[in-house]
């Protein structure tokens, strides 16, 4: 099975946490929106919530999948002719129960419509293909962030790229969503920079209802990271809100966050309007659709960003964050 490639320990919040090379489903360079200056992201397969509105549906599992493209396919059957499990009743049409991930479809599809989702990689393997970057990283004060996916499953992992990086003068941040054991990060959380901290619905039973988990344990590792970053000894830690209408939008969910957001001493935030990127991710890996999610508008997202700041909160949109004034100034 594709899960005996990784081991697996559990936090003490019941979540598995691996303890090897995870599996990457992929890694992008030249990005503007994910820290500052000019970043590659590396993003790691699984996620301990499932919220609806999700951009990388591909990374809930911890394992590869298979998504069929079909945008993409030439209708050359290769996919039927070669799989030796006989799991495709017609071209692209992919039998889960039968398939024994053996990814023969994927290695023999001439146009990419098959494709592999999550590949295991080393540390080195990874530095190897960030290297030629090293330079514009520098002069463009930016770095590599690890998205995902929640990279926080993978602490030991994290922590040996991270310190790789690190020793190389590259600035590392970390995207996550603020579900995971703290003490288990400790090593990790010395060599970043900077946390990107996603905060989603502040009514712990709603976030329980919507993103498969309550928060209570969320909001107090975003607590204890930015009391590290006060007592010098942390990365500094940056909230950012995604805008979905009908979910965390109300005004409930913005007095909630602007509020617990002061008690912590923090005065800023990074709104994420909602992208329906998710949407042909679901075509992709035969999941039901989520489509009747819609964009904010401009109007919407105007009014929220008001609402925050007569809070005293002020509000920034991706890309656009001072974030590097406030931790060189620390």
């Amino acid at each position: 099975m594709i899960c005996s490639q990784m081991y697996r320990t559990k936090s003490s919040s019941g979540r598995h946490m691996g303890s090897v090379e995870p599996f990457i489903f992929s890694v992008q360079h030249f990005c503007l929106h994910d820290g500052p200056g000019i970043r590659s992201l590396v993003f790691f397969k699984g996620c301990p919530l499932r919220c609806p509105w999700c951009q990388n549906i591909e990374s809930w599992k911890l394992e590869p999948e298979i998504a069929f493209k079909a945008h993409l396919c030439i209708n050359c059957g290769r996919c039927v002719e070669k799989c030796p499990e006989h799991a495709f009743s017609k071209i692209g049409k992919r039998n889960a129960r039968f398939c024994r991930y053996c990814f023969t479809c994927t290695d023999n599809c001439p146009s990419g419509a098959m494709t592999r989702l999550g590949v295991l990689r080393s540390v080195e393997n990874i530095m190897e293909e960030l290297r030629p970057e090293f330079s514009l990283f520098k002069t463009s004060g930016g770095g590599v962030t690890f998205t995902g996916g929640e990279p926080t499953l993978y602490p030991e992992f994290t922590g040996r790229l991270a310190k790789a990086l690190h020793s190389e003068g590259i600035d590392v941040a970390l995207e996550t969503c603020g579900l995971f054991n703290l003490e288990k990060l400790r090593p990790l959380l010395q060599d970043l920079q900077l946390v990107l901290f996603d905060i989603k619905v502040f009514d712990d039973a709603k976030h329980r209802r919507l993103c498969g988990a309550g928060n209570i344990e969320i909001k107090n590792n975003l607590k204890h990271l930015v009391d590290d970053w006060n007592k010098k000894i942390g990365p500094f830690v940056w909230p950012r809100l995604p805008i979905v209408p009908g979910m965390t939008d109300g005004n409930d969910n913005i007095k909630g966050w602007a509020g617990f957001l002061r008690e912590l001493g923090l005065s800023f935030l990074t709104i994420v309007p909602y992208h329906p990127m998710g949407v042909s991710k679901r075509k992709w890996l035969g999941l039901p659709s989520m489509s009747d999610i819609r964009v904010p508008g401009d109007a919407e997202l105007k009014l929220i960003e008001q609402s925050f700041m007569d809070e005293g909160i002020s509000v920034y949109k991706p890309g656009e964050e001072n974030i590097k004034d406030h931790y060189n100034g620390n």
